[in-house]
């Protein structure tokens, strides 16, 4: 009898769950039209991606490579959904051994209520990571003033390529995607911690930050290992109209200092002759172990010693409009570090402070 019970209840839970399933609506919002935000080339429409095409015969294979990624991407919708699912499949490894699954092939979505208040969406905490699916479901969604909608931001994994994406929401419940903004946007060339290494989930990773809390559109270009300062980079950068130009590359070039200069001063050259907006140099942030290593602090000082040379070479020659972001004022400390050099979750939100403040300066 008790076997039989038991059959009984397994049987109607199977059959609730796939009442429940068939009361969701999936919606894929490439097929449907949707604008992926953030990306820097219209061509980008219909795309994960981060470089147009054409880029791939100019910049080298890493670089390309990493371009796949889905780094600052959002998908930006109003639903008053009080559940929403989202399914996705991405093309390499789910984690890294300093970066969890959840930073580096994760999602995270925000609302933003009809009084532009701010509120994060915790996802149920058994979310699904395997190679063929990941499943992120959020419930219980509550709208206020009731009977609400909300303007939902997804961000997209910072560390993998998707490959296809899909949105949930029950029957009768609204899905609108909303269009890119018509601002011109923060534009951003940097190395791994640009690109979102290593924040526990995408919304806080530092460039999201800034995009979210200065609530302009930000198109990340940050290449893991790969921020070189390289001309054909460059050369693509000026092709978007930038509100402002962040060059965020020393934590690649302390092993090649004797070409910061040459590269640095060639780069905002080429995007001064495109542009006029402020373009702003940064420094390297430091390594946590700085102080326990003397070898680790000289290679990052040595470098910025390069920086600045060539920031002040572009001032003497009458570079309008270039601004500079030093080391002191990320203060990361030891405590924002995962291994000493890419920043945690409290190493990005001090970054991203200290990039928010630079930019409403410059910005005004």
């Amino acid at each position: 009898m008790m076997r039989f019970r038991a059959a009984i209840l397994a049987s109607a839970l199977l059959l609730s769950s796939l009442v429940c399933g068939a009361q969701m609506r999936w919606v894929d919002p490439l097929e449907a039209g949707a604008q992926v935000h953030n990306q820097g080339w219209p061509e980008l429409n219909g795309t994960y991606s981060r470089l147009p095409d054409k880029a791939q015969a100019v910049v080298r294979d890493a670089v390309w490579g990493l371009s796949r990624n889905s780094a600052g991407l959002s998908i930006v919708f109003r639903s008053n959904a009080p559940e929403i699912s989202v399914s996705y499949k991405v093309a390499g490894g789910l984690a890294m051994y300093h970066m969890p699954s959840t930073g580096t092939s994760g999602i995270d979505l925000y609302a933003t209520d009809v009084n532009g208040g701010l509120r994060w969406c915790a996802p149920n905490f058994t979310a699904k990571f395997t190679e063929d699916e990941i499943r992120y479901d959020y419930s219980s969604l509550t709208y206020h003033p009731e009977g609400s909608s909300y303007e939902y931001h997804l961000y997209l994994p910072p560390y993998n390529t998707v490959e296809w994406l899909k949105i949930g929401v029950p029957e009768g419940a609204d899905l609108e995607f909303l269009p890119e903004s018509s601002e011109k946007p923060i534009v951003l060339y940097g190395t791994s911690i640009a690109q979102g290494a290593c924040a526990s989930r995408p919304g806080n990773a530092w460039p999201n930050i800034v995009e979210r809390e200065m609530a302009r559109p930000l198109v990340n270009l940050g290449f893991s290992g790969n921020g070189l300062l390289e001309p054909e980079v460059f050369r693509l950068l000026a092709e978007i109209d930038a509100c402002v130009y962040i060059i965020d590359c020393m934590p690649n070039m302390c092993g090649r200092t004797g070409e910061i200069f040459d590269r640095t001063v060639a780069g905002v050259r080429i995007l001064r002759q495109a542009h006029d907006c402020p373009i702003l140099l940064v420094e390297h942030s430091g390594y946590a172990n700085e102080f326990s290593s003397d070898s680790r602090g000289e290679s990052y000082k040595a470098a910025n010693r390069e920086l600045w040379r060539a920031y002040l070479e572009l001032l003497f020659s009458g570079v309008k409009d270039i601004h500079y972001l030093t080391h002191d004022e990320t203060g990361l400390g030891m405590d924002g570090m995962v291994e000493g050099v890419h920043p945690n979750d409290f190493g990005m939100r001090n970054v991203a402070n200290a990039f928010e403040n630079k930019l409403k300066s410059i910005l005004k």
